[in-house]
């Protein structure tokens, strides 16, 4: 599909989410904070669709399900990453954030689809997430996991998640057995396609929050 065809399709998913979330709360600063994830999400997504070459491959013509799997999965991305910053440096007045699996699960109602499918996806992504912070200066294993995640929501399995023991410590221990295609896993340019459309989608959920 064209870049202005997948503009739309994702600017038909933004419209959707905005829809869905005025409709679960009608308080202002919970609009804009769920917005701003959606945003997030939706933005990361569409940017990995137009720069990771194993995406793109699969990804062909797109279709708006599709849009709306590939921005649930990288806005429960952003709330992983919102939650842990804000562990990391707690507000001096108590928050008022929910437990951060409400949150997630307020967020599948936003983009549709199977909640016990995107709450699995969220545990599992959220203690990779974690687990690549505290004990990696990269998010390589996140990053290549998401991949394999994304390829599949497009029509493309390269994992066997039945086999995986999260959080995944090192990727070459998948190889016995839980890998079907490791194509876009191991690609530098894919990695840094996911790497650069998650920082595209932090940087969207802070200047949506902020009103910038």
């Amino acid at each position: 599909m064209t870049s202005a065809g997948n503009e739309e399709l994702f600017e038909n998913v933004w419209q959707v989410a905005v829809t869905n979330i005025d409709n679960i709360t009608a308080d202002p600063e919970d609009r804009r904070f769920l917005k701003s994830l959606a945003m997030g999400g939706s933005v990361a997504a569409e940017s990995l669709v137009a720069t990771s070459p194993a995406i793109r491959q699969y990804w062909g013509d797109g279709n708006q399900q599709a849009a709306m799997k590939l921005s649930l999965l990288l806005s429960l991305v952003m709330l992983s990453q919102l939650y842990l910053w804000v562990s990391q440096n707690p507000p001096k007045k108590k928050s008022s954030m929910l437990p951060k699996e409400i949150t997630a699960s307020r967020v599948f109602h936003i983009f549709g689809g199977d909640p016990e499918e995107a709450m699995q996806d969220f545990f599992h992504f959220d203690d990779q997430f974690i687990y690549d912070v505290e004990n990696h200066k990269h998010l390589i294993h996140t990053c290549s996991l998401l991949l394999a995640r994304c390829s599949e929501i497009i029509g493309h399995k390269c994992v066997d998640w039945s086999k995986v023991e999260w959080p995944v410590v090192e990727l070459t221990h998948l190889t016995k057995g839980a890998i079907a295609d490791s194509t876009p896993m191991r690609s530098k340019a894919d990695i840094d396609a996911m790497q650069n459309s998650i920082d595209a989608g932090a940087q969207a959920v802070t200047s949506y929050y902020s009103g910038g």
